[in-house]
């Protein structure tokens, strides 16, 4: 009981702490800084014709997804699922190949952050939304041109079921993710992720090049 207790003061302690951060002024002229140093924690650097300083990670120019568009070919027009965009750098790539994209991010930071983006960027096309990514994958009945999970599938408890789930929301895939050297991982292997694509019926299946021995690039098309 006196966990409980303590676990619900603390609780309420970090929900006064946000409040006291959000319920605040600024008094400074408007300008894009002000929204990016509203929350803290950037990873990733804007383009630097934006003229605004947050992370170092640049993403905003990631060679993973500009080959993903690569394998895929045109997006004007299409339509784009992407799971756990992060900071938007990737949403913003897929915006700028003519894509129209919705966003499911389950961490509540980085959905603030995708939204400040979004301002910073002039996104246009994308919708992003806060909220568990499995859920929504279980329940939606909608269909994309694309679906693209980079690093997001550490995200679930089962990646090859989530592989699976993917399978489902549309004929093409781009998967980027750690990989397991051996059974008995939380991470998924390299074999066992393309035999999860091939039962799911992706039968054009593409590994980038390059890339660190530990993780893996995947474009799939059924």
């Amino acid at each position: 009981m006196l966990r409980t207790l303590r676990d619900r003061l603390l609780k309420r302690q970090a929900s006064l702490r946000s409040a006291e951060i959000f319920d605040s002024y600024v008094a400074r002229l408007p300008r894009l800084q002000n929204a990016v140093d509203a929350i803290g924690g950037w990873s990733c650097a804007f383009p630097p014709e934006c003229g605004v300083s947050a992370g170092e990670i640049e993403a905003f120019d990631d060679s993973r997804i500009r080959w993903a568009i690569d394998c895929f070919g045109s997006l004007a027009g299409r339509s784009v699922l992407e799971l756990a965009p992060g900071e938007a750098g990737h949403s913003f790539l897929l915006e700028s190949a003519g894509a129209h994209v919705e966003a499911i991010e389950p961490s509540r930071a980085d959905f603030i952050r995708c939204l400040v983006a979004k301002e910073v960027m002039r996104l246009q096309r994308t919708r992003f939304w806060l909220g568990d990514m499995e859920a929504f994958l279980r329940e939606t009945n909608k269909r994309y041109d694309l679906v693209v999970a980079c690093d997001a599938l550490r995200r679930f408890a089962d990646p090859l079921a989530a592989t699976a789930l993917l399978a489902r929301r549309a004929d093409a895939l781009f998967i980027h993710t750690p990989i397991a050297p051996a059974a008995g991982n939380t991470l998924p292997r390299r074999d066992d992720l393309i035999e999860t694509l091939r039962d799911a019926g992706f039968s054009k299946i593409r590994e980038a090049k390059s890339g660190p021995a530990a993780a893996l690039s995947i474009f799939a098309r059924k």
